[in-house]
């Protein structure tokens, strides 16, 4: 399947921007040490969600910053503004982005008895050294002791996040910390490297992440381990037991619509993207004197939409069927992009099987790259 199944409606995001405590390398809209802000925010999400009254949602995504900071009380407060809002399918995916330094054990009872069935858990590193490095608020210990708490609120399906190929690391160090996530039992497990922003600790730091061909080296190597302990890839980034593949993201890669809600969300709807102001106080504002924040919006041409989503396409393992898009876009490939794309096939980091053009196993090291030259 290349395109989302239309009957489903749109995604949902929610952006909860808070944390408590900024990471060293975070380049997400968060920020800490506003408590005083988190009812109006809550508020302002009710005014912001109330302009999409009634639209179908086939899932929903509480991410951030920090979801699981909020109170219990205000995670209720904040399921009551989607159902209240939205018909959301009643076999939704409803995810929630959560830290282990705030999770207790009535917490993560509070967001599964709101209608969460999907937890993503940030552990990012088993290794205590890393964690302090990167400035996560939690501990390895923290990271079991809140998979349990999941799992006894009723959780069946976690994805558990992991920063790999950091300075320094030794490929020993990054088979024990996969190791250790695989033995958690969760069902998803999310790859990311360490990408620091301009203007984090890490950055004035003037600590640099390992170069491109170490990090390929590196994501093919946990990538195998993975692989070899019962998890397949299904996106470059994304591994997952059979069954478990996140529907959102599933959704945003084939090219399916989405609203975002909140500090710095964007929205595609119908061809048309747009995006929210990117602070708390800016959005705060704008949605007391408007009842809108936008910051800007795009009206996306069809052949550009037909090659955004044919290149975040080449991210999944299924590929994208070339035909289907064309006919769903009325758009026909380029002849200089077919000239590229038969290129890269050559080089052997696509391949064209059965009408699907997919990255190779060497053509997801450097999917960048790919999409550089297509553009």
């Amino acid at each position: 399947m290349t395109g989302p199944d239309i009957n489903m409606g749109p995604s949902l995001y929610i952006h909860i921007p808070f944390c408590k405590s900024k990471c060293f390398y975070c380049s997400f809209a968060s920020f800490e040490k506003i408590d005083s802000l988190i009812g109006p925010y809550l508020e302002a999400l009710k005014k912001e969600a109330q302009t999409y009254s009634g639209t179908p949602i086939s899932t929903v995504y509480v991410g951030g910053g920090t979801p699981s900071y909020l109170s219990s009380s205000q995670i209720g407060v904040l399921f009551d503004i989607v159902r209240s809002n939205f018909e959301v399918a009643k076999d939704a995916e409803v995810t929630v982005e959560m830290n282990p330094a705030t999770l207790a054990r009535d917490k993560a009872k509070a967001i599964f008895d709101s209608g969460v069935n999907r937890a993503s858990l940030g552990v990012q590193s088993l290794n205590d050294g890393y964690l302090r490095f990167l400035g996560r608020p939690h501990s390895a210990a923290d990271a079991y002791a809140s998979f349990k708490e999941l799992r006894d609120a009723g959780f069946t399906n976690i994805n558990l996040d992991l920063i790999y190929s950091l300075p320094g690391q030794t490929k020993k160090e990054i088979e024990e910390d996969v190791a250790g996530l695989v033995s958690f039992g969760s069902e998803h497990i999310s790859l990311y490297t360490l990408s620091i922003a301009e203007g984090s600790d890490l950055h004035r730091r003037n600590i640099e992440p390992p170069g491109d061909e170490e990090q390929g080296q590196d994501y093919l190597f946990v990538s195998q381990s993975l692989e070899h302990r019962g998890f397949s890839r299904y996106e470059v980034s994304n591994f997952s037991r059979p069954g478990y593949a996140c529907t959102h993201n599933l959704n945003y890669w084939r090219g399916g619509d989405y609203i975002g809600l909140g500090v710095g969300a964007h929205s595609h709807m119908n061809g048309r993207r747009y995006w929210n102001s990117g602070t708390v106080e800016a959005y705060l504002e704008m949605m007391s004197k408007n009842g809108s924040a936008l910051a800007g919006q795009e009206e996306l041409a069809q052949e550009k939409r037909f090659m955004e989503t044919l290149l975040i396409g080449l991210r999944l393992s299924e590929g994208v069927d070339v035909a289907d898009l064309q006919e769903r876009f009325e758009v026909v490939l380029p002849k200089d992009k077919k000239y590229t794309v038969d290129g890269l096939i050559e080089e052997g980091l696509l391949s064209l099987e059965d009408g699907r053009l997919k990255a190779t196993l060497s053509g997801l090291v450097v999917l960048d790259e790919i999409c550089a030259r297509l553009i």
